[in-house]
Formats: structure tokens, sequence, C-alpha cells
């Protein structure tokens, strides 16, 4: 409830909660200047010579009514053709690699004109911000990754998609204060370090010149929302509260209960063969507690789907238990 209070209370809204997230980098022009300006610091080879970004719809339907629709967080198009993906990811999930990777290829198979011989597919960047920390990069220093399509030789296969991944875990600051007594050695550490901390951070002070900077703190002060935006912006804290309080409390009785059960399995067969069997079963008996505990909460069985690792049909069932 501590932590609730102090999100509520900010001076900022909290970039990393849904309603936070497209206020700042959606919701006007500024918005997408902001986007840009983001998606710059890190990929400045791939976004060299973009002026403007547009934003499209974030929900594409699949090309029959038994093919999945997917929907992005934002979802914009590069004055220059690029189709860009952003996704802001707030807890693990296990087919995450999956749902980014059908992403891209919808919008690729979507932006394929009939009868086009030559297949001259649009580049399609997947950005994903993630308050957690992936496993794939688990012992990795580095706070970005860019993955694509490689041969056995480390040749790149092909130059149309990328799927980029920036970890905020590593950005964590205790009393965050002013910005611009920090000293950051480039953009992408200043940017991860905002969007990680900005919602905990006391009004800022930053010099003129930093505008992409001073205009995020100017639009995310709490005191400029609209009392319908204010509604908004709690529900938004209270739903990222609960998602960030189940993932912990899943990760501690998964680590708990895997140990235990692979303790147990191991004594038993004496081959680390049981230990693995009995660390699987209780991270997937975790998985059910955490999707349990969201369905408590009353969130929306795509959602626990989403954070928990389970199906939707998964989900629907521990519902009816």
């Amino acid at each position: 409830m501590k932590n609730r209070k102090s999100e509520k209370h900010s001076f900022y809204i909290n970039p990393l909660t849904d309603f936070g997230f497209k206020k700042l980098f959606c919701s006007d022009r500024m918005g997408a200047a902001r986007l840009l300006a983001l998606l710059k610091a890190y990929l400045p080879d791939k976004m060299e010579g973009v002026s403007s970004i547009t934003f499209l719809p974030t929900e594409l339907l699949g090309e029959t009514e038994d093919t999945k629709r997917v929907s992005f967080d934002i979802y914009g198009l590069t004055n220059d053709g690029k189709h860009v993906i952003v996704e802001m990811q707030r807890g693990e999930q296990t087919f995450f690699a999956n749902r980014i990777i059908t992403y891209n290829c919808r919008v690729i198979s979507q932006n394929i004109e009939r009868g086009d011989l030559e297949y001259d597919i649009p580049m399609v960047i997947s950005f994903s911000i993630m308050d957690y920390v992936p496993e794939w990069f688990t012992g990795s220093d580095d706070f970005f990754h860019i993955v694509q399509l490689k041969d056995e030789k480390n040749k790149i296969f092909s130059q149309k998609t990328f799927f980029c991944f920036l970890e905020l875990r590593k950005f964590a600051a205790l009393n965050p204060g002013q910005l611009k007594d920090m000293v950051f050695p480039d953009l992408r550490h200043k940017w991860a370090f905002v969007l990680k901390n900005m919602g905990r951070m006391d009004e800022q002070d930053l010099p003129q010149e930093d505008d992409i900077f001073s205009g995020l703190f100017e639009d995310g002060k709490y005191s400029k929302l609209t009392a319908m935006e204010k509604k908004e912006y709690k529900k938004s804290v209270l739903e990222y509260a609960d998602v960030q309080d189940a993932i912990r409390c899943a990760q501690q009785k998964s680590l708990k209960a895997g140990i235990e059960q692979g303790r147990e399995e191991g004594r038993e067969e004496g081959r680390n063969e049981g230990r693995e069997e009995g660390r699987e079963e209780g991270i997937e008996e975790a998985r059910r507690l955490l999707a349990k505990n969201m369905l408590a909460k009353g969130l929306a069985p795509s959602l626990i789907a989403e954070i928990s690792g389970l199906t939707e049909e998964e989900v629907s069932t521990l519902a009816k238990e």
C-alpha cells in the first residue's frame, strides 16, 4: 500500500504504466517527436534521415476469421516507410518471443501488395521496453540488445526485420535526484534512466537546450492531467502495482517451490533429471498461483495470460475453479 501511495501522489506520472506511456509518447505531435527521439538514440543508423513518425491503428485483424488478431502498444510509420512496433513489457512471459515474431510477420504480410513477385517487404522494427530482466540476456552487462536473422556463420540473413530490447531494471535509482546534476555516457543511458525513474522523481530543473526531456517532464506533471485523465491514470497505477506485486510473489514462490521440489525428487531418484523436473513443476504451479492472484484482483484474462505465461483457455479454467 505504501508504494501505491507514493505512485498516486508523485509529481510526475509513471511512464511505465499503460496510461503514462501512451500519454507521453503517442497522444499528440509532441509524443511522436519524443518517440522518434527515443528511437534515434538507440537506432541512429536505422533512423538516420527520418524526420517524422505517424501513428497507425494498433490492432491488426487476421486475413481470415480463424486468424488471431494482434494488438500493439504503439504502432507507427516513419516518413521513409519503416514500420515501428513499440511494446512496454512489464512482466516476463514464456511466449513473449513468439508474440513479437508474430507481430513483425503480421505487419510484413499485410504490407505486401498482391502480385508483388519480388516480395518488396517493408522494414519492420520491434522495440520492446522491458521492466524486468529477461532470461535471454542473463549475465550480460549490456542493457540494449538487437536481434536479427543470421546464419550459422553470423552473416545477416535479412535487413528487413529487427527485434530490439531495452532492459530498464539496470537503471533503478533509490533516490533519483536532479537530472541536470547527473552525467550519462550517452543519450541511451539517459533515456533508460528517465523511463525507469521519472515516476519517482521530484520536480526537475532542466537546461533550456534539453527541449525533448524538458517537454517530457512538463507534459508528465500529474497536476496537468484533467480530472478524467487522473482517474484513468490512478486505475493504470493500481493495475501496474498489482502486476508487479503478483510477479514478485510468483518469483518467490516459483524459486522456493522449484528448489524444494527439485531437492525432494533428487533425493528420491538421485539424478539431475529429478531436480529439473521438480523445478519445472514448481514454476508451473507458481504461474497458476500468479494467475489466481490476478484473477482475484479483477485483471482481464488476456492481461493475466500475457503476464503469467498461461494460455487464455487455462486462465478461463482457473477462473471457474
